[in-house]
């Protein structure tokens, strides 16, 4: 064993001091499909990267039985709290509707005509972060497939940040309520529009019929209904109900 050592990581930069002095002849590896293949089992369709066909990793298979290993749905049920409690996996995508305009809230919180085939990441939202209050989904707007939140919210608009999943930021505390008004926690105000663009303001001098929100083209996602199916086929409420959530 050397009595010492010395670690240093090179950026390789138009300096032709860190410019490569050999030539690579393997092929590259695509390891996050390589992953994805072994372990996504019934997730596998729902994974967005470049794949690899699954007999590639058939070498997995072997390792996994030795080891007992779970599937994927075991490890996403076993931290529900995190997962579908936190709104990393939405179990709904929509898009916010305000209901005396008609109008759709897109991320850049304009109102639009709403588009019922719009399902891209750009205006479609979903439910994020825990409910601290009870434990559970949720206590925020987030941007459906991705980690931003509606955050602070000041005289240019609405802020994103990223998702704090405990529910712990003031700042992400947007509360949709049942009557259809989305409040701000830390102010305690209410969102609408004025002149087509979100704006905020005492939810008591709310005119009638504004500020009232509603979701729009709702679908299940893919990924949130391969969960359900796999839960119920694997029977973990039944035969796990004392499993942590968390």
């Amino acid at each position: 064993r050397a009595k010492s050592s010395r670690v240093a990581h090179m950026w390789r930069t138009r300096d032709p001091r860190t410019a490569t002095r050999y030539h690579v002849r393997a092929k590259g590896t695509n390891n996050r499909g390589r992953v994805a293949a072994a372990w996504f089992d019934a997730f596998s369709a729902v994974y967005r990267g470049s794949k690899v066909p699954a007999s590639s990793v058939s070498n997995y298979d072997h390792v996994k039985k030795r080891l007992h290993c779970r599937p994927l749905s075991y490890f996403l049920y076993r931290f529900r709290r995190v997962y579908v409690g936190g709104g990393i996996m939405a179990t709904q995508a929509f898009r916010i509707r305000d209901k005396e305009s008609g109008l759709c809230l897109t991320k850049a919180g304009k109102g639009e005509v709403c588009d019922a085939k719009e399902h891209g990441r750009s205006h479609v939202f979903q439910l994020g972060n825990v409910d601290k209050s009870t434990g559970k989904c949720c206590s925020g707007i987030r941007a459906y497939q991705s980690n931003d939140c509606w955050d602070l919210f000041d005289r240019s608009g609405i802020h994103w940040y990223s998702c704090d999943i405990s529910g712990s930021n003031g700042n992400q505390q947007y509360a949709w309520t049942p009557d259809g008004w989305i409040v701000k926690g830390l102010d305690g105000e209410c969102l609408f529009l004025r002149d087509k663009k979100l704006a905020k303001k005492d939810c008591g001098d709310l005119k009638d019929g504004e500020g009232v929100w509603e979701k729009a083209n709702v679908i299940e996602p893919t990924e949130y209904r391969i969960y359900r199916e796999e839960v119920a086929r694997h029977r973990y409420e039944a035969l796990l109900p004392d499993l942590p959530d968390n």
